[in-house]
């Protein structure tokens, strides 16, 4: 049986949306949401919410999920790298004994995602050697449109000999979900993590993939929630 640690990296200190990890979300703290989809995909052998707040902690425990250890505060800032924070969480399992195959990570603020996408990404995962598995989405538009904006309003193109190709003369750009994604364990276990080539997509609609940084991105991502659990 495959041994899966999942780690939910829920920082207090967001500054654009205040406790967002906690927040409620169309009545409940968006956090429950991921807690349950895990739980309902039976997938993982442990879960663990990686914080260095007491408010986050109480709020997770009331919820049903303990928390074994808090994260150190020099790896709370808001440019702490989360394979930091996972390498972290899986150095802090070892020394406690666990031994993982696996190790996941899910965004705590990825309500619109379903217990079916963790099932079906960690079939895919299972046929994989040494890659990591990353949740993307279609970029909107061709990355090849482009722009830059300054502070009074000018644009810039970042391509501009392609500025004005048409949408069908490229192939599909993908980017990070912001969602979830799945290591093998000796991808954490070397000492620096080169990414060339290690890298397998599992690919998210749109209508699941909102990344939730800004308030806009809550209401809309909300909307869509009601909208699909009518």
């Amino acid at each position: 049986m495959i041994k899966r640690l999942l780690i939910i990296p829920a920082r207090g200190g967001s500054k654009r949306i205040p406790l967002k990890n906690i927040k409620l979300f169309c009545g409940k703290p968006i956090i429950s949401y991921v807690i349950s989809n895990a739980k309902k995909s039976k997938l993982f052998s442990k879960i663990h919410v990686s914080t260095e707040s007491n408010k986050i902690r109480n709020k997770v425990e009331k919820l049903g999920l303990s928390i074994d250890f808090m994260r150190p505060g020099k790896l709370s800032r808001a440019n702490t790298p989360v394979i930091d924070v996972l390498k972290f969480v899986y150095e802090e399992y070892k020394k406690l004994d666990y031994v993982f195959d696996e190790v996941w990570t899910i965004s705590p603020c990825s309500p619109l995602l379903l217990p079916s996408d963790l099932i079906n990404s960690a079939h895919q995962f299972k046929k994989l050697k040494k890659k990591v598995l990353l949740a993307v989405t279609k970029y909107g538009a061709p990355i090849y449109w482009a722009f830059t904006k300054d502070k009074k309003n000018n644009l810039k193109p970042l391509f501009e000999k392609k500025l004005f190709s048409k949408s069908q003369s490229f192939s599909h750009s993908y980017h990070d979900a912001g969602s979830f994604a799945a290591f093998p364990t000796n991808f954490l276990d070397e000492d620096k993590i080169y990414i060339e080539n290690k890298f397998v997509s599992y690919e998210l609609p749109p209508h699941r993939a909102v990344d939730i940084d800004e308030i806009e991105n809550w209401k809309f991502a909300e909307l869509l929630y009601k909208a699909n659990n009518k």
